[in-house]
Parts: C-alpha cells; sequence; structure tokens
C-alpha cells in the first residue's frame, strides 16, 4: 500500500505513451540531378527502337584545323617547299597556313606530303624541329580544278542499361500490427523502397561504371567519368572561380554551352565566398550572407548551381544539359510475387534505366578539391 505524494514516478504501467503520429525521415530525400537533367533521353537524342538494353548516339565534328609536321629544314633562308605532316589530308590546295609566325601558302597535296609556297605575304622564318601547321584561310588559284577535301564520318556514343530492385516482404502477424505514423505498412514500405531507388538511380552518373555484362555478370551504365575529356585536377586546393572560368572557356573552346555546374554543399559554400562583397542588396541589419544560384561567366554562358548531397564533395561537374540525360527502358513499378510462406504482402519494385552523354569535349569535372580551405 503506497503512501503520501503520487507523482509521475511511480505507476508508470498505466500511462499511455505519447508518441508522434508521424514518421520523421532521418535521410532527405532529393533527387536534384534527376530533375536537373530529365528521365526522358528519347527526347534529347532522338532514339529510335527503343527501349532496349544497349544504346547508342552519333556524334561528329567540323574537319580539324591544325596538324604537325618535322619542320628542322625550315629556316629563315630555306628554300624547302615539300613538308610531311602528320595528317596531310586536313589540307587542299589553295589553303593559306600559318606555322609560328610565318604564312606559306600549299600548292599540292599528296596524301600527308604537302608542297608549299614559303613567305606568303611575310617573310620567312626558321622553327623549331617539330612545329604547327595551323589552317587560317584559303587562297584558290583562279581557274584551278576542283580537289579533295577533308571530311569527317560520324561517330557513335554507347551506355548499356541496368536494373533496380528491392523486394518487400511483410508477415501476417506484423501487417495486422496498429502503428503510429503508418497507416498501411505494405504501402509505407513501397514508398520508402521507391525513394531509396530514386537515390541510387540519381547516384549513378557520379560513380556509374559501364559493363556489358553476361548470364553470370551484371551489366551497368557508365556515369561522368566514362565519358568526359576535360578535366582539372585541383591538387586538394581549393576550388576558385578561376578554375571554374577556365574549364568554361575550355568547354567553349570545343563548342559546348555549359549551363549546370553541379556541386557538393562544401563547393557551394565555396562558391559564394567568390561574392562576398560584390553582391548588390537591399540595406538590411537583419542577414547576413549571400546565397549564388547562378553564375554568369565572362565567355557568356551562365551557370545555374546546383547542390546535390550525394556529388562526392570533391569534384564538380560542369554540364552541357541538351546533351546528357537519363535513360528510361523501364519505369520504376511495383508487382506482387507468388507466395510461399505466411505472408501479408510479398512484392518487389524493378526499374531499368540508363544514362547518354553525347561530345564529351561539351562536359568537364574539377576535381582533388580541397573540402577544408
Amino acid at each position: 500500500m503506497a503512501q503520501g505524494q503520487q507523482t509521475t514516478y511511480v505507476g508508470t504501467v498505466p500511462q499511455k505513451r505519447v508518441v508522434s503520429d508521424r514518421i520523421l525521415m532521418s535521410d532527405p530525400m532529393e533527387i536534384p540531378l534527376i530533375s536537373a537533367l530529365g528521365l526522358n533521353a528519347d527526347s534529347k537524342f532522338k532514339f529510335v527502337n527503343s527501349p532496349g538494353v544497349v544504346y547508342e548516339w552519333l556524334m561528329d565534328a567540323y574537319s580539324a584545323k591544325s596538324t604537325t609536321a618535322n619542320t628542322a629544314a625550315l629556316t629563315n633562308d630555306s628554300t624547302t617547299t615539300v613538308i610531311t605532316m602528320a595528317d596531310g589530308s586536313l589540307f587542299q590546295p589553295g589553303d593559306v597556313l600559318v606555322v609560328d609566325s610565318e604564312y606559306v601558302w600549299v600548292s599540292a597535296v599528296s596524301t600527308n606530303t604537302v608542297t608549299i609556297v614559303r613567305n606568303h605575304g611575310g617573310t620567312q622564318a626558321t622553327h623549331l624541329t617539330t612545329a604547327t601547321f595551323y589552317l587560317r584561310s584559303r587562297a584558290r588559284l583562279e581557274g584551278a580544278s576542283a580537289a579533295d577535301s577533308h571530311f569527317t564520318q560520324p561517330t557513335s556514343g554507347y551506355n548499356y542499361s541496368f536494373i533496380l530492385q528491392k523486394t518487400i516482404e511483410i508477415s501476417r502477424s506484423d501487417a495486422r500490427i496498429k502503428r503510429y505514423g503508418i497507416p498501411n505498412l505494405e504501402q509505407y514500405e513501397i514508398d520508402k523502397k521507391m525513394d531509396e531507388l530514386k537515390v541510387d538511380l540519381t547516384s549513378k552518373p557520379y560513380y556509374g561504371i559501364r559493363a556489358a555484362g553476361s548470364a553470370t555478370a551484371a551489366r551497368d551504365t557508365g556515369g561522368f567519368s566514362t565519358f568526359m575529356s576535360n578535366t582539372t585536377n585541383m591538387s586538394s586546393a581549393a576550388i576558385t572561380l578561376k578554375a571554374i572560368e577556365d574549364m568554361v572557356q575550355t568547354i567553349w573552346g570545343y563548342g559546348g554551352r555549359p549551363s549546370l555546374l553541379v556541386c557538393n554543399g562544401w563547393v557551394k559554400r565555396k562558391i559564394a565566398s567568390f561574392f562576398e562583397g560584390a553582391v548588390r542588396t537591399e540595406r538590411s541589419d537583419k542577414y547576413g550572407g549571400v546565397e549564388i544560384q547562378k553564375i554568369q561567366t565572362a565567355m557568356g554562358p551562365t551557370l545555374d548551381v546546383l547542390v546535390d548531397r550525394y556529388c562526392p564533395t570533391t569534384i564538380a561537374y560542369l554540364l552541357t544539359p541538351d546533351e546528357v540525360s537519363f535513360v528510361t527502358i523501364d519505369e520504376f513499378f511495383y508487382e506482387d510475387l507468388g507466395k510461399s510462406k505466411d505472408t501479408a504482402a510479398y512484392g518487389e519494385i524493378v526499374g531499368e534505366y540508363g544514362f547518354a552523354m553525347a561530345n564529351p569535349y561539351h562536359h568537364g569535372y574539377i576535381y582533388g578539391i580541397s573540402t577544408t580551405t
């Protein structure tokens, strides 16, 4: 028999629990890269005969404007007129080339042997053993016959699809138990695992490895690093605005128009620091700091800054979005499986997707970024 004051510290057995009737997820569910790049590559790449487990896209480029040659015999007083080029097919009679500061005129081409007229409208110069000849213009002889011209052939890029799957299995007893925040356990698990698979999908461009697969090894899709040709290594130094501008200029030089910069939280903070003191705002004594969502580059392209928690912390990607996309082979769906146990729900979520990126020089990434400075 108890005596004295009764408190909450005694008689705890009949007390009703105060429990949230809502589940608060510890991990945020965000898939910004999927939203930015889209899942329908058919519209961007004009795929036909889809879906398929292997998909290809066609690329072409204009003829190159330069090649190297052995120029040891080209001195300021030599009369050498025949040069063996690394790729003489780039040129034709009538081309005006520049080697260092000297202009030369092409009079004949035979495979890689190019006959030139030196001192075209200027003075001769002495050149290093190996030098680069640049095509600068053309000046055809009046009445000359047509000559063979250089041409390029389309090439193809390719990637494979990959399959994502998660199983849901709930016993009959577990399904009947009443829970706070979960009115329907089966639907709750379907929704949660669907979100988890979307995270797996949005992470694939960062970590994807292209693999053809076989009956005993899964095929897989390649990500950014499989295709990108432009890279900058910061060597554990802090990322700089100059590094970003340099990469934009490099991509622009190849004909790309990057308009999306994808990064993690740390790089997003560093980008904001580039513009501290340079952002014009109305005076307010209640707010400090700036958030930068766009960067106007000197080369013209405006970069949308996309912060993605799944992006590697030491890498920032610059993309031309019109030439990169996820590929949907079979969108996520849930299906019941044949039960072999005492279960209330037994099924799986399955989806098949891929990734496509054309023109590898129209994108780039900066890696080796310090996460402390």
